[in-house]
Order: C-alpha cells, then sequence, then structure tokens
C-alpha cells in the first residue's frame, strides 16, 4: 500500500513509536516534547505504544497529541495486533514515523514497505553493546533501512560505529541531538535555606532496571549512613529489581532509612526534597533525571560511564570511574563539612544544563530534521 503524505495547515504530521509509555527516560523526555509549544505549533503527533501494559504517561500527553494508540504484542494475539499496528501507520499518512529505542525500531520500520514516502527516523538512547542478543542483533540488521539516526549523546553514536560492519549497524543518515530538559519547569528556588551541616538527602529517581544497578547505590547508603547518620535517603521508581533492591536494603539493615514511595509522577517535587543525585549505573546514554536534578539545583555524584563521559561538569560533583563505596561515601559526607561548596556547586550546576541542555534547543533542532528530511 502507498500512502501519499499531506500537511494540515503546513504542520508535520508525526508518528511516535514506542514501545512503553509509562516513566522511562525516553518517555518523559516525549511528554516534555509534546507540552512544549514549538512543538505544538508545527507538529501534529500520534503516539502508537506496542506494549498495553505500561501506560502511565497516557492521560499526561492526551492534551498536546492528536490520537494515542496502543497494542498487546505481548499476547497470544501477537500477530493480529502487530498487523493492526502496520494498517494504523500505513493509513496514518504520516510525514515521518519517529521510532524510540530499539523493539519499537525493529518492530516499526517494517511499516516502510507500505508507507514508501514516509520517512522514518530512529532515536537510539542507550548504548548499543549493552543491548539483549536479540535487541543487539535486530537492531544492527535494521539500522539500514532507517533514514535517519539520532543519538542522544556522543558516545552513544561513537559506540554504534565502534560495533558497525558492513551492513551491519550501517546508517543512511547519522545526527546527534542532545537530550534536553524544561529549565523553567525543573527549578528550586530553595537551595539557599538548608542547612547541609546539619542534613542533606541523597535520592535516585529512576526505573529499577538491571544496569542501573540500584544494588551498589544500596551500598553506598550504607557506607554514607556508618559516617553520617543524619543524612537522609530516597529512591523512587519501581522496575524488575525492585525486589531485589529491598532484599539488599534489608541484607544491610536500612529498613526505614532509605525512603521507597514507588513510582511518582510529580518528579519536580521529588527533586525538591534530593541534594545530591546518586547514581551507581553500568551504562548510560543520556539521563534525562541526571539532567532534570541538576536543573533543580542537585550535586551530581554518578559513575562516569556512557553519555555521562561527555558530561563536563567544570568541578561540580564527583563522577567515579571504579565503584568504591567508601570513597564515594567519602565525596557525599564532604559537603555536610563544607557547606559553602555545596552551595555553590549547586548554582554551577543549574547553569550548567541552562546552558548546553535546555529542551527548547533540542526541540527546535528535531522540528529542523523534519523539516529537513521532507526537503522543507
Amino acid at each position: 500500500m502507498e500512502t501519499t503524505n499531506t500537511a494540515t495547515n503546513g504542520k508535520i504530521k508525526v508518528a511516535h513509536v514506542i514501545r512503553v509509555f509509562s516513566y522511562g527516560g525516553a518517555e518523559v523526555l516525549l511528554r516534555e516534547f509534546f507540552a512544549q509549544r514549538e512543538f505544538k505549533e508545527q507538529i501534529i503527533s500520534d503516539v502508537f505504544v506496542l506494549d498495553h501494559k505500561k501506560l502511565g504517561l497516557k492521560d499526561e500527553v492526551a492534551p498536546n497529541i492528536r490520537n494515542f494508540f496502543y497494542y498487546r504484542i505481548t499476547t497470544p494475539a501477537f500477530l493480529f495486533q502487530y498487523i493492526q499496528f502496520l494498517r494504523d501507520i500505513a493509513k496514518g499518512q504520516y510525514d515521518v514515523v519517529h521510532m524510540h529505542l530499539p523493539v519499537a525500531g525493529w518492530m516499526g520500520i517494517v511499516a516502510k514497505l507500505f508507507c514508501r514516502k514516509t520517512k522514518f527516523i530512529y532515536s537510539e538512547h542507550n548504548l548499543v553493546n549493552f543491548y539483549d542478543k536479540y535487541n543487539y542483533y535486530l537492531s544492527g540488521l535494521t539500522y539500514g533501512f532507517f533514514d535517519c539516526l539520532i543519538y542522544v549523546s556522543e558516545e552513544v553514536g561513537e559506540v554504534v560505529r565502534k560495533y558497525r560492519k558492513g551492513w551491519f549497524f550501517k546508517t543512511q543518515k547519522e545526527i546527534t541531538i542532545l537530550n534536553g530538559i524544561d529549565t523553567n519547569k525543573f527549578y528550586c528556588n530553595h537551595r539557599m535555606q538548608l542547612q547541609p551541616a546539619q542534613t542533606l538527602t541523597v535520592g535516585l529517581v529512576a526505573r529499577f532496571r538491571p544496569q542501573k544497578r540500584v544494588d551498589r547505590w544500596v551500598e553506598v547508603a550504607a557506607a554514607i549512613h556508618k559516617k553520617n547518620p543524619a543524612i537522609q535517603f530516597i529512591m523512587v521508581g519501581d522496575g524488575p529489581d525492585d525486589d531485589m533492591l529491598r532484599q539488599k536494603i534489608t541484607e544491610y539493615k536500612l529498613d526505614g532509612i532509605i525512603q521507597l514511595p514507588g513510582k511518582l509522577n510529580d518528579t519536580l517535587s521529588v527533586y525538591k526534597q534530593i541534594d545530591i543525585f546518586l547514581l551507581t549505573s553500568d551504562f548510560e546514554g543520556l539521563p534525562l533525571a541526571l539532567l532534570e536534578a541538576m536543573s533543580c539545583g542537585c550535586i551530581p555524584v554518578v559513575s562516569n560511564v556512557g553519555g555521562i563521559k561527555q558530561l563536563d561538569f567544570g568541578g561540580v560533583g564527583y563522577k567515579f570511574d571504579g565503584f568504591n563505596p567508601e570513597a564515594i561515601a567519602d565525596e557525599v559526607v564532604a559537603y555536610t563539612q563544607n557547606p559553602e561548596s555545596y552551595f555553590t556547586q549547586s548554582s554551577k550546576a543549574r547553569e550548567f544544563v541552562i546552558k548546553y541542555y535546555s529542551l527548547t534547543k533540542q526541540v527546535n533542532e528535531i522540528i529542523d530534521l523534519y523539516r529537513g528530511m521532507m526537503g522543507k
């Protein structure tokens, strides 16, 4: 089936395809996109979610998009649902199909057979060498069919080029567009009223996936607690490692010391509670939650992996290459002993995000890419 694409009132019709629509970084970033004035004025957005089980952001984006479709690809009706998905994409007569993360990428690209005039763009948010084998190989084999690849950090692109062999991870066009956040929304003005010498809160906002290494997070928290029992802890989120996390907390006798409120929709209210953003991941693309936290004045104490390596904090916070809980704990505790250092670095953290990672900049670059791909 061949489709004819027509923009409405000069707007570009875009189908955004993603596997789940809960509270992962890529999904939250899409929510922020849809709410931006520039995006709403220039883009007609439909959202296609392949897995019906996780639709937590559906109601939040509804006012800013046109249609929301979801499918049951994890049920016995997979084949029928997948065919319906392809039909809906074809019927939509989109100018652009924008796929986010691997499952959406290698499942969505099949629709190109029925939409020859549509441009297919894929955003890579993670380091491909850390993917499960099926995602790694299916992504590598389908990359060459995308009209354009977007990398959310320089290192994401570098890893793709490192593993490229012949057709495997071949790209027709590739571009790096750094993740951005809404610095006007993610702003806290209460930092200067803190008393770091008396209390600080170490926190995390994340999906508890294996690569986040929440087990290591607990080890660091245990080391910090021994050095300064006044420091508080909060881990916001849920995910496949939730049970393991709770077992680890019990193992280190931190029940009641580490707060686990679960998944919260209002992440801004969480960042207002967090003073030190601790991230112990094995790998990252360019973590959205880290940038949101820094925009709110949280000081980063993070593993120096993936896209984080590209972030030159300029003396703000602490990046660690090797995992040493005691050394990391010393860095955190030092802020209680030197309050002025905390205040200075907190201000610089926000200044860093405003300068390099504003959402407005990213949105405009995405829109320019859409128009460029369409020859407009």
